[in-house]
């Protein structure tokens, strides 16, 4: 039986305007023609797909005879994709995207290579708990300056209140006996 190779692969690929070249893809070419929200894209991997928006990000199509729905939305961090197969959920940041629903279809990037499935969503899980960790000493540190500063205020008010009751206790006490 043979075995399975898991050795990483890095992404190799060229992509031009009409082309593009990869390693595991190979040589394909493409034209999109498209017109009041109808379209049709001829590639010479997939074939012809034949194309209708529905609305904003939202689209039905056919290809190869095979229907096909592909919605796309974003709101914040988080994008939706919803599709025949059902509907998914991930959180975009600087180092890829957490697919919430199904982890591994997650990806991950560092140092110009990008992880895909199992190891992505175990690296972006460490990455999100140490960001939220950083986040939260940011938090509670912003949260400690700015109680000391309402504390050295409240102080400073009362030093304050105290000398001027003096003050004027005092100027009280001076007026009095001036006067007899």
């Amino acid at each position: 039986m043979p075995t399975k190779d898991n050795t990483p692969r890095k992404r190799v690929e060229y992509r031009g305007k009409i082309i593009r070249v990869s390693r595991t893809g190979g040589v394909s070419a493409r034209e999109t023609i498209s017109k009041d929200g109808y379209g049709a894209t001829l590639n010479t991997n997939h074939g012809v797909r034949f194309h209708k928006r529905l609305f904003k990000g939202a689209r039905v199509g056919l290809q190869n005879g095979n229907f096909q729905f592909i919605g796309r939305y974003n709101n914040g961090p988080f994008n939706f994709n919803i599709s025949k197969s059902g509907v998914s959920t991930s959180i975009q940041n600087n180092r890829g995207s957490y697919n919430l629903f199904k982890p591994n279809y997650s990806s991950f990037k560092m140092g110009g290579v990008q992880l895909r499935g199992k190891n992505a969503a175990i690296l972006h899980i460490v990455f999100m708990v140490f960001k939220l960790i950083v986040s939260l000493v940011q938090l509670f540190w912003h949260i400690l300056v700015d109680v000391l500063w309402l504390l050295l205020l409240v102080i400073r008010w009362f030093i304050d209140f105290i000398k001027g009751f003096y003050k004027g206790f005092k100027f009280d006490k001076i007026e009095t006996t001036t006067k007899t």
